[in-house]
């Protein structure tokens, strides 16, 4: 028989006899049991649970308009939950842009836009992302060129690492830091002996425009090869041409494999300038965090501080001395203050931090020159004079200063150190009698000759990169009175041919005497054999040694 649809009779007669069970029998205690808390809720509680007192706006986006843009800068209405440093993404036509909020007010809030502002318009929807701004760091960094907002501008393709750091972060706190004791082998002879470098210290290079400021931090850079450091070059307001030459350079001499850069091109908007410093701070700290050691180099700071001055005048901030803001000193000190050198129970690692300022005309008492001498411990100040005198690097001793001295030098490195400032400022002294019609005494011509020959001596090949020992040999030899009877030009032939034979000679005792001695009495007849050897290799004039003081 084909299936029947059961009448609605039947149906209801069914649902009646099953009632009439579960009230009747043991049922009844069953029906009681499933009663759920949903089925005695009130209408008053019913009510509390449909219109609660707080919404949670967690993982909600707030939405604005545009209601100014102009010279990178854009004023929203309508994010009244917005915060400072957050990255809020506008829409428009050609794409969503990135802007940074740098002001919040009541009626509106204050960013610069991370990109190109002219194709946003008044009336863009604009909408908070509730995100700081990250970039990628890591190895996979290494040999990169990226720009402020971590996108590769060398045409390698896609960054190759998962790890980010937030670009604005706080610095170490001074429980979590410890003494910088151990020094940063920079390989110049002039740093390296008179204004030493620890690493996790922070110091400041100064000069004038083409005083060789930029050459001597890549110089550095080279000089890293093989330590275990890692560098991190940061440009701004850089030339186009001048990022080619430098990122050439570094290639040529193998620096890419430790090396990464940030550049913020002269045409960028002036938010990016401002920003490439602390991203190249979070590359940095990746390493420190980690129990690594890096250098970080930032060319230069002086005009990072102009391009937040500009962005500053456009957000209508009430500008103070030559029309910086009143923050600028805070732009430099919590950028600075993220160098240091971590306690052990927290890896060791140190990030050094060595900005670039430029000066006018020699003035250090510029406003961004003075407010950077007083974060750093210490700067070096290279000289035009002593540039166009072909001493390169043109440091000038005298100005320059490091309050971390001689505690992250050896013994006898301090000493030649003190040796060669000592003769230098003696030299600074009497050379003008050089030049004085009159007689003059003995041991005034031999400061001057020495101090001469000190001089050329701290020239130094780009090409050329001294140990320890090498830089304790070469200025020891320099600063005594073996070489008094030499002419300058003798200086020359020795200052380019003692290191190569040096390193080829049998030397191990001198080698390791010139970093573990504590005098250089231990190490003077190791260094006459040296030098009367080579004076007979290189045809020098030898004086004997018996008959001088």
């Amino acid at each position: 028989m084909p299936n029947q649809v059961p009448k609605i009779e039947d149906l209801l007669d069914s649902v009646s006899d099953e009632l009439d069970f579960h009230h009747h029998g043991s049922g009844k205690d069953q029906l009681e049991d499933t009663v759920t808390d949903t089925d005695k809720l009130t209408f008053p509680k019913l009510l509390d649970f449909s219109f609660p007192d707080e919404i949670t706006t967690e993982n909600m986006a707030q939405v604005g308009e545009v209601t100014y843009v102009g010279d990178g800068v854009v004023h929203i209405s309508g994010l009244d939950k917005a915060t400072i440093d957050e990255i809020i993404e506008i829409k428009t036509r050609s794409g969503v842009q990135k802007a940074l909020i740098l002001g919040v007010t009541e009626k509106r809030v204050e960013s610069v836009v991370l990109g190109d502002y002219t194709v946003i318009k008044r009336g863009d929807q604009a909408k908070t992302t509730g995100a700081s701004l990250q970039v990628p760091v890591g190895k996979g960094l290494l040999g990169r060129v990226i720009n402020s907002l971590g996108e590769p501008m060398d045409g390698l393709g896609p960054i190759k690492s998962k790890t980010k750091r937030l670009v604005e972060f706080p610095a170490p706190g001074v429980m979590d830091r410890q003494p910088v004791v151990e020094g940063l082998r920079t390989g110049i002879g002039a740093i390296d002996s008179l204004i030493p470098i620890g690493r996790g210290q922070r110091e400041l290079i100064i000069g004038d425009r083409k005083t060789g400021k930029t050459r001597t931090m890549l110089d550095l850079i080279s000089n890293q090869k093989g330590k275990g450091i890692y560098c991190i070059y940061v440009g701004i307001s850089m030339q186009a041409a001048k990022a080619k030459t430098t990122l050439k350079l570094l290639s040529e001499r193998g620096a890419l494999e430790y090396t990464s850069l940030v550049i913020a091109l002269a045409d960028d908007p002036p938010s990016l300038q401002y920003l490439a410093p602390y991203v190249g701070a979070a590359i940095g700290e990746y390493y420190m965090y980690s129990g690594k050691h890096a250098v970080i180099i930032y060319d230069d700071l002086s005009k990072q501080a102009k391009a937040y001055r500009q962005v500053s005048l456009l957000l209508k901030r009430s500008p103070g001395r030559d029309a910086y803001p009143g923050d600028i000193f805070f732009l430099h000190s919590r950028l600075l203050e993220r160098a240091s050198r971590m306690h052990d129970r927290f890896g060791g690692g140190s990030l050094t931090a060595l900005p670039i300022a430029e000066t006018q005309s020699g003035d250090v008492s510029d406003y961004i020159i003075t407010n950077l001498m007083s974060i750093t411990d210490g700067h070096i100040y290279l000289d035009a004079n002593l540039m166009h005198e072909g001493v390169l690097p043109a440091i000038d001793s005298g100005t320059s200063v490091s309050r971390i001295g001689s505690k992250v030098q050896t013994k006898l490195l301090a000493k030649v150190g003190e040796l060669v400032g000592r003769t230098l400022s003696r030299y600074n002294e009497v050379k003008s009698f050089e030049t004085i019609n009159t007689e003059v005494a003995e041991d005034t011509i031999r400061d001057i000759k020495r101090g001469k020959r000190i001089k050329e001596i701290l020239s130094q090949k780009s090409s050329l990169s001294l140990g320890e020992d090498e830089t304790v040999v070469l200025l020891g030899i320099a600063t005594s009175n073996r070489m008094d009877h030499l002419e300058l030009e003798h200086a020359t032939t020795f200052k380019e041919n003692i290191i190569p034979f040096y390193r080829n000679g049998n030397n191990d005792e001198l080698k390791r005497l010139a970093v573990e001695a504590k005098k250089m009495e231990e190490i003077d007849q190791l260094l006459d054999e040296l030098f009367l050897a080579f004076s007979k290799e290189y045809k020098l004039p030898i004086l004997d040694r018996s008959s001088t003081t």
